[in-house]
């Protein structure tokens, strides 16, 4: 990430914390908060929505930088891919849980605020799903919008899980991913839709029931 969007991020965070002591701070107050003049905030953002609205954008440029990071990404299977999106996600949010516990279903979940962070997140669904050459015949034709945003929805309910759970280092959270996703890449990997299909498509052409042309 360049420095712009380094100082960016740096400046939604001090203001996710900000809000926690007064949810309708000042920009004085978040200049003071983060050290940085008031004009220079101003450069970045128009006002305090601006500010909070990034957060969540934030979160996600922050999970793609750590991607570009991993050596051997290319590499993750399907379930190593959307488990590492989900629990990255998670993790660059659980300094700030309170906050996203405040926001996350008005900001995210239930409005247009913050569509940047959907909008990232389905496009990273995609990136995973439509490069994994693993997938069954099948499940790649099924790779499309409607299944991107489902996704997205099955991530909405895993924060709010996330969200309640009190296990030690959101033990509970973590289990529920790694079931989740492997049984994700169980449907997609599994080869019996494949060969359901082909057992169809031969009775279509070759059934002795199909009425004759003739």
């Amino acid at each position: 990430m360049n420095k712009k969007t380094t100082e960016k991020i740096q400046i939604s965070k001090t203001a996710a914390s900000l809000y926690l002591k007064n949810s309708r701070f000042t920009m004085q107050a978040l200049a003071e908060e983060s050290g940085i003049e008031k004009e220079a905030i101003f450069d970045f953002f128009s006002n305090r929505r601006d500010v909070l609205n990034f957060f969540y954008e934030g979160v996600m440029l922050e999970y793609r930088s750590s991607v570009e990071a991993i050596d051997n990404y290319h590499s993750y299977t399907l379930s190593e891919k959307l488990s590492n999106l989900a629990l990255t996600v998670i993790e660059l949010m659980d300094p700030h849980k309170e906050f996203v516990r405040k926001t996350y279903t008005e900001y995210v979940q239930c409005t247009s605020r913050s569509k940047e962070f959907n909008t990232y997140f389905i496009e990273e669904l995609e990136s995973i799903y439509r490069i994994d050459s693993n997938q069954s015949r099948i499940s790649q034709a099924l790779n499309n919008k409607l299944l991107y945003k489902a996704g997205l929805t099955n991530f909405h309910l895993l924060i709010q899980f996330w969200l309640k759970d009190k296990s030690a280092g959101n033990q509970k959270t973590m289990e529920l991913v790694d079931k989740w996703t492997s049984f994700v890449q169980e449907l997609h990997y599994s080869s019996i839709l494949d060969r359901g299909f082909d057992v169809a498509k031969f009775l279509y052409y070759n059934s002795p029931f199909r009425p004759s042309k003739n």
